[in-house]
């Protein structure tokens, strides 16, 4: 039974495909959740201080464009402060706070450059603090080395952490496929090894699993699982974070047309999956409950596709990806 209070704020650890949108949209009309999705991703490409090292013309275009926006032109501190906010309102308003952020996006430069294979160009830290220290002594270390991420200790121990996980194989050639045309991404460039890369989940999972500063076990969750025994395993994440399971959908309505129609670019490639559907698909390709995928013949679609070079690249990042991949399975949660 769930709690009729504000339980902690949950924090959904995610990467771009692993079908995050999916998992956001059964979960958004939960009457005891408020969604805050993406709280930094704007900062990390577009704010005042990016940490993304991608350059090029189509994405120094979209970046002219977006900054344009107040909200997008800030630091990581004002993007830490809204965050705070967010949290307060939900429990002002009887809610727990359900975060989704992709975790490179809170990355330290020195985490990554520390767990990439080729050197990467600098990137400054940026300094976050939160609005009001913890009396616990042990909360106040600004200076813990340990932390992988940029947000700080204090404010790391006050979530539940969640981890969304799944193949690399379907994660990596779908980043491709949409941030190619969006973002100008392509295999060469300085920012893809962080795109193909399942290190940032693993990283900061064994910080919270092997150090007391959650003093909550982390949660892992397969999208894969979720598509393919949607009600099990949601009865199960809903057991664990204290929220009642009659709030999931399973089913829902489209976006209307005419509003995807007036979207940009950006929106219909990153969102189009999940604004056509009408409910969770079991037919969606997956790698659910030992499932193994043929990596041979996806490589041979992947060269059709995008030719021998790009396609030789993907496998090879998919590979050298599938250890942390097995790694945080043998890590999730079971129902």
């Amino acid at each position: 039974m769930a709690s009729s209070r504000p339980q902690k704020p949950i924090f959904l650890f995610t990467h771009p495909r692993t079908a995050s949108n999916l998992l956001m949209q059964m979960l958004r009309a939960h009457p005891e959740i408020e969604p805050v999705e993406y709280p930094f991703i704007d900062t990390y490409y577009f704010g005042q201080e990016p940490m993304t090292v991608r350059s090029n013309d189509r994405f120094e275009a979209a970046k002219q464009r977006l900054r344009a926006s107040p909200l997008l032109a800030q630091n990581y501190q004002a993007a830490f402060d809204e965050l705070e906010q967010a949290i307060r309102k939900a429990e002002g308003v009887g809610k727990t706070a359900f975060i989704k952020e992709h975790a490179f996006c809170i990355m330290k430069p020195g985490t990554m450059a520390r767990n990439l294979a080729s050197p990467r160009p600098r990137v400054d830290t940026p300094r976050i603090a939160v609005a009001t220290k913890s009396t616990d002594d042990d909360d106040n270390d600004d200076n813990d080395d340990s932390n992988p991420t940029v947000l700080p200790t204090q404010f790391l121990r006050s979530v539940t952490p969640v981890f969304l996980i799944r193949h690399p194989a379907l994660v990596f050639e779908s980043i491709l496929r949409v941030s190619g045309p969006t973002m100008g991404a392509h295999i060469h460039d300085d920012e893809f090894p962080v795109d193909a890369s399942l290190r940032w989940l693993r990283v900061l999972y064994d910080w919270f699993a092997n150090t007391t500063v959650s003093r909550v076990r982390p949660i892992v969750v397969n999208a894969d699982e979720i598509m393919a025994r949607p009600t099990s395993i949601m009865q199960g994440l809903c057991e664990r974070l204290q929220l009642d399971p009659a709030g999931v959908r399973f089913e829902w309505e489209p976006v209307p047309q005419s509003v995807v129609r007036g979207q940009s670019s950006y929106q219909w490639h990153f969102f189009s999956t999940i604004q056509s559907s009408c409910g969770v698909s079991l037919a969606k390709r997956s790698a659910a409950q030992g499932q193994a995928l043929d990596l041979d013949v996806m490589t041979e679609g992947w060269q059709k596709v995008y030719g021998l070079e790009t396609a030789a690249a993907l496998r090879s990042f998919v590979d050298a990806a599938m250890e942390d991949y097995e790694y945080l399975c043998r890590c999730e949660m079971r129902s």
